[in-house]
């Protein structure tokens, strides 16, 4: 049994997601255009109470029945007229609100599980005086009796997501399921040039003549099942069924979303984008969702920006298999003229990077880059800045997007927290970091996520790079390792491809900060420095990377015996460590972390970065570091790069100490609450402010999928779904 303390929810700061000036700007037909795209978007967020855990889907379905008989702010009075104490409910309604907030009963942001800290007798006490659970027909005893022990279970898998049976839990595969499982499944879908972002994994529990069962499920409405008959690359003891029709309820649902999304759209090419997700939903092929990609890139400088699909791959514990996200969004005109002028510029800035010509994409591909006011992000956890599709083929013929996400951003810095920072220090962070962090974004987005080449042969035998000139930047001979024909760089570099490309984008960051035609493109006043020749804004971006490095070792995970290795729950901070111990190696000196004591009388940190070095120690280190990353990426070496890069993000000895002060100081991450959009019996359709707190965060999903068209018949269908795959989840201990 883990020490409960660390797991249980520490009710989290709110955050309002405001986006009314943007919206109250747009035609009525664009606001049609919204509402339908933001329905597609919910329903296929319910995608990923799936992808979570066992029992996240239960919670949720709870939350939505207790809550739709009555408010949150009504069952927290009545809660209090029967003896609750304030804290009491402040307790139970955080915890509802962060499961909603996360779309599961684990973090977001480092895939720990998190429980009330109202203990199961009273949660269940205080759910007694709702008139949801005074209903019998209702349903909600009989579910949360079903549930709770799976809440509050702190057995040991079920801390943390990943694969069983010894390292966590994953709903992206069966309880049985092990990583050498997804492994060899994985050859075979190398061989047969297939994608695992739309699938799961689940191994039936007896074998069928003697060999074990396995099927690959692809979500998708339509439903066959085929055995794989390339025996090469499946073991003999195995048969592999491809099976469509995973979570085929839901998809049905989320198809008609997008076919009213298709019929709204503002123009042909929104038109036929939607088409062809709803297809790709339809059968579950992605390569008729990569068609729609290609389609969206094309789709310049629209009014409403939206995207939808399996997306992002960080929190499958093998690293190929994808969250359903979706987002809608409006231009900010005003700041996206920024960022455009960083894309116009980026063809001077590009040769800056620290690897020759033949390892960039032989065109820049113009990417939009613009700053969206958020009206939905339908997902996990919403990030601040985003560069898709994913797809690298894609990516290198028809090119992506940048996306910044200005209201999220700035609600980030509504309340900048400083921690472990010097006096003098803090006064330079607080006012420059935002826009430290504006730079960061962007070029972590543009010229990090969008640069660099990967070496392919094609199918034909040929090869997209000149093997006669190209040459190895570490052997100095002709490249001897490319991808070939159905490998990319998540099936590659599987579990590390993420942290590993996110490192490559911040040290692009860092490393490009400095130059006068980016700090110039973002309105900093170059010669504003202290006689370093270091301006404040790029002093504060390295600092806050450091500090965000050290803040990230909350999320590594030490090993549990001696010889074993420790495991980062979160890519991003794998990769901002991974940095801090690049400019560790290169000067000692150069970055401390000392252990103080607060002004509190607990132990405290102290981060000290001198200033004078960052341009003759720090840059060059980083740039050394990037150069061989992206040898890595560029030429599929993954052994070599995958031993490269744990190097530096294992956590070192020295930092085991400074991670439990980094615990004892954390401050949980803030939770958005979004609008709703509701659709008058004028046909109007208006926006719905929630207020910034728990029961506001609650409210917005109870009404949101209680009034949207297919909002009940998509809650339906995710009850259909959960109850099909308990099933295959019940033998986990609790």
């Amino acid at each position: 049994m883990a020490s409960m303390d660390f797991y249980v929810n520490v009710p989290p700061p709110i955050h309002y997601l405001d986006a009314t000036q943007a919206f109250d700007a747009l035609s009525n037909s664009e606001k049609q255009y919204i509402f339908s795209c933001s329905q597609a978007s919910w329903i296929g967020g319910l995608i990923d109470l799936i992808q979570t855990s066992p029992e996240s889907t239960g919670i949720f379905l709870l939350v939505n029945k207790v809550f739709s008989c009555q408010t949150p702010n009504d069952v927290s009075d009545e809660a209090l007229r029967n003896g609750f104490s304030e804290g009491e409910v402040e307790a139970a309604l955080s915890y509802f609100a962060s499961v909603c907030g996360n779309l599961g009963n684990y973090q977001n942001f480092g895939d720990t599980k998190f429980i009330p800290s109202l203990s199961q007798n009273r949660l269940a006490q205080f759910l007694s005086v709702t008139r949801a659970f005074k209903d019998e027909g209702s349903g909600a005893v009989a579910l949360f009796a079903e549930i709770s022990d799976e809440i509050y279970s702190l057995a040991p898998r079920r801390l943390r997501l990943g694969f069983g049976p010894s390292d966590g839990i994953s709903t992206y595969y069966s309880s049985n399921c092990t990583r050498k499982d997804a492994e060899t499944a994985q050859v075979y879908l190398k061989a047969a040039k297939l994608e695992a972002y739309n699938t799961r994994l689940f191994k039936e529990p007896t074998l069928h003549e003697g060999k074990q069962v396995f099927s690959l499920r692809f979500a998708s409405v339509d439903k066959k099942i085929v055995v794989a008959e390339d025996v090469e690359a499946i073991p003999k003891d195995w048969v592999l069924r491809l099976q469509h029709g995973d979570m085929c309820e839901l998809m049905t649902v989320l198809v008609e979303a997008s076919h009213v999304a298709e019929s709204d759209s503002l123009n042909t090419t929104e038109s036929k984008m939607w088409n062809l997700y709803a297809r790709s939903f339809q059968t579950g092929d992605v390569g008729v969702h990569k068609e729609g990609s290609k389609v969206w890139v094309k789709d310049k400088n629209p009014v409403v920006e939206t995207y939808i699909g399996f997306i992002e791959s960080y929190r499958d514990p093998l690293g190929v298999r994808a969250e359903f996200e979706g987002f809608v969004a409006v231009v900010n005109k005003v700041i996206s003229a920024k960022f455009q002028l960083l894309v116009d510029s980026a063809i001077q800035i590009l040769p800056q990077l620290p690897w020759p010509a033949s390892y960039e994409r032989d065109q820049f591909m113009r990417p939009d880059f613009t700053s969206l006011d958020v009206v939905t992000f339908a997902t996990s956890g919403i990030p601040i800045g985003i560069n898709i599709p994913n797809y690298d083929d894609i990516r290198e013929s028809d090119g992506f997007k940048n996306v910044s996400l200005g209201n999220v951003l700035a609600s980030r810095f509504k309340d900048p927290k400083a921690e472990f920072l010097s006096d003098v220090d803090r006064t330079v962070y607080l006012t420059n970091v935002a826009t430290a962090f504006e730079i960061q974004v962007g070029l972590h987005e543009l010229l990090g996520h969008g640069s660099g080449k990967l070496f392919r042969r094609n199918s034909d035998g040929t090869f997209n790079f000149d093997r006669n000139n190209t040459k190895d930047l570490i052997n100095g001979g002709p490249i001897q390792q490319w991808y070939e024909p159905g490998e990319n760089w998540d099936n590659k570099f599987a579990s590390l491809s993420s942290p590993m490309e996110e490192c490559r984008a911040e040290c692009v960051g860092v490393y490009l900060c400095d130059l006068p035609i980016v700090l110039k493109l973002f309105g900093v006043d170059v010669p504003d420095t202290t006689g370093d020749g270091v301006p404040d804004v790029v002093y504060v971006n390295w600092l806050n990377m450091i500090r965000s490095a050290v803040m990230a070792m909350e999320f590594y995970s030490p090993p549990e015996n001696v010889g074993d290795s420790g495991a980062w729950r979160q890519a991003h901070c794998c990769a901002r460590y991974a940095i801090l111990r690049v400019l560790i190696e290169a000067d000692p000196a150069m970055v401390k972390l000392e252990e103080v004591t607060g002004s509190d009388g607990a132990p405290d940190l102290l981060i000290s970065l001198e200033r004078e070095k960052l341009k003759t120690v720090a840059k060059p280190a980083i740039g050394a570091f990037l150069r061989k990353l992206q040898y890595y990426k560029s030429t599929a070496n993954a052994k070599e790069g995958g031993a490269f890069f744990l190097n530096y993000s294992e956590l070192a000895p020295e930092h085991l100490a400074l991670r439990k002060i980094v615990i004892d100081r954390k401050r949980p991450r803030p939770l958005f609450v979004q609008p709703h959009l509701r659709q008058t019996e004028q046909g109007e359709i208006e926006m719905v402010p929630y207020p910034a707190t728990y029961s506001g965060l609650i409210q917005s999903f109870v009404d949101r999928f209680n009034q949207l068209p297919l909002g009940k018949k998509a809650i339906s269908a995710l009850e259909s779904v959960w109850r099909r795959d308990r099933a295959y989840f019940r033998d986990i201990p609790v």
